[in-house]
């Protein structure tokens, strides 16, 4: 039975993807590792450090044919995070090859150089799921730029805006994430062959070149210098998976609130089969909304504990690198579920303009939603604090005696002050949806859903 959610068969799509499942798999991790075993031997047979028969020997490496349960014996009984795997490795290569495998490498060149390989599964599926995302939110921003709609401040209703500008301003923050993540592409994507301190001891003058070549086999950028514990190529990850995890979880959270019965203005796409309640039979629930908040708990957490890992001993520290081990996999998982399931919300998501328009309060000229548009021209003849001051009077009296609002206005504004405010004020809404669905359009000509 599998103990954590993410590979619960019930409750894992929840938590992780079929991607995610097959990039940290037992499996999928093993085989990376032996993969950055044969280009280390390749590169090593190139610059005739180890024979060229010893390379192709461990190139016929299966890494699906290795015993991980032997593996798992030795490494318990050697309590060595890789020696159960070289010694599994050297029983399936012929004698004088067995020598030659992991040859003067240390458990970081091997686990650094597979992480940096992890950042670049985990980041091409992250940029594709973030362009596609802004290109649904951007649809949205232009279908709805002038459907009015009441906005909130202090989650209190406050002046007009549009669900297009509400868009757009999701779409711009994603706009800022890809920015994000094409800028650190080359900084995360870097090799590691530091040997046992980082100074390459072991292959004296030739290591930096026998680095560049391990490097570039595996299509990694090379690093100038060590990084055993320089950690901060891993908490920048952190740091963009919790960025774009938080944006998510703010459109997430604005759908669940908007889809509550006494608002009504959007609602998550819902298919035949869906049960909102076992006991309620009525609630539609915003599952989706609720799983992408909740993972965005999890990812900014987890970023959290890797930025600690920048702070480590000396010239290794395995307080650091293990702790990676451990929440690099569980992060990514959280952060691409959520990026799967904010691409359906953003696919299906129903917009209701008419609740809209009703909990605007259009039809009189007494709304409140038109106080802002109000204070405007009154702020022109009285002064603004003045015109500030008597409005917010009539509303407060209002509010206390009952009396209809349109009455207490009237003792404090003049008949043309009131005159139209039934149409909703949006200000420059509808030119700053333009302004980021432009901008969008012309980065986007240049771009694909590939992370390059």
């Amino acid at each position: 039975m599998d103990a954590h959610l993410i590979d619960s068969a019930v409750y894992g799509h929840g938590w992780s993807t079929p991607e995610s499942r097959a990039i940290f798999g037992e499996r999928a991790r093993t085989a990376r590792w032996v993969a950055v075993l044969k280009a280390l031997a390749a590169a090593q047979a190139e610059f005739q450090i180890i024979p060229e028969s010893s390379a192709a020997a461990i190139a016929g490496l299966d890494p699906a044919a290795l015993d991980l349960e032997a593996v798992a014996a030795e490494t318990r009984r050697t309590s060595h995070s890789t020696l159960g795997l070289v010694r599994e490795l050297q029983a399936r290569l012929p004698e004088p090859a067995r020598e030659h495998v992991y040859y003067g490498a240390t458990v970081q060149d091997v686990s650094d150089t597979s992480l940096a390989l992890e950042m670049k599964a985990v980041g091409s599926l992250a940029w594709r799921d973030l362009w596609t995302v802004e290109g649904r939110l951007l649809d949205l921003a232009r279908r709805h730029r002038d459907t009015p709609m009441a906005g909130r401040t202090h989650g209190q209703p406050g002046a007009p805006i549009t669900f297009g500008f509400k868009a757009a301003s999701w779409a711009d923050e994603i706009a800022r994430h890809l920015d994000r993540w094409r800028q650190s592409r080359p900084r995360l994507l870097v090799g590691q062959l530091a040997g046992a301190v980082g100074v390459l001891g072991f292959y004296g003058p030739d290591g930096p070149e026998l680095r560049r070549r391990f490097c570039a086999r595996l299509g990694l950028g090379e690093p100038a210098i060590s990084w055993l514990t320089a950690r901060d190529r891993v908490a920048e990850l952190a740091a963009n998976a919790a960025l774009a995890s938080a944006t998510l979880g703010r459109m997430a959270n604005e759908v669940y609130n908007l889809q509550r019965g006494e608002i009504g203005e959007v609602a998550e796409a819902a298919s035949p089969g869906t049960v909102g309640s076992i006991t309620m039979p009525h609630k539609r629930n915003p599952e989706g909304s609720e799983q992408i908040v909740t993972l965005a708990r999890l990812v900014r957490s987890a970023a959290g504990v890797l930025t600690e890992t920048m702070i480590g001993d000396h010239e290794r520290d395995g307080r650091t690198w293990k702790t990676e081990w451990a929440l690099v996999p569980e992060l990514s998982h959280y952060l691409l579920a959520q990026l799967g399931m904010a691409r359906t919300l953003t696919e299906g998501l129903e917009v209701n303009a008419g609740a809209m328009a009703a909990n605007l309060g259009e039809g009189g000229p007494a709304s409140e939603f038109g106080s802002q548009e109000l204070l405007r021209r009154l702020s022109a003849r009285l002064g603004k604090h003045r015109a500030q001051d008597r409005l917010q009077q009539a509303y407060q009296q209002a509010r206390l005696t009952g009396r209809p609002l349109a009455e207490a206005l009237a003792g404090a504004a003049e008949p043309d002050d009131l005159a139209d405010l039934d149409r909703p004020a949006l200000g420059s809404a509808g030119a700053m949806v333009d302004a980021v669905v432009e901008a969008a359009a012309r980065r986007r000509t240049g771009e694909t859903p590939e992370w390059e």
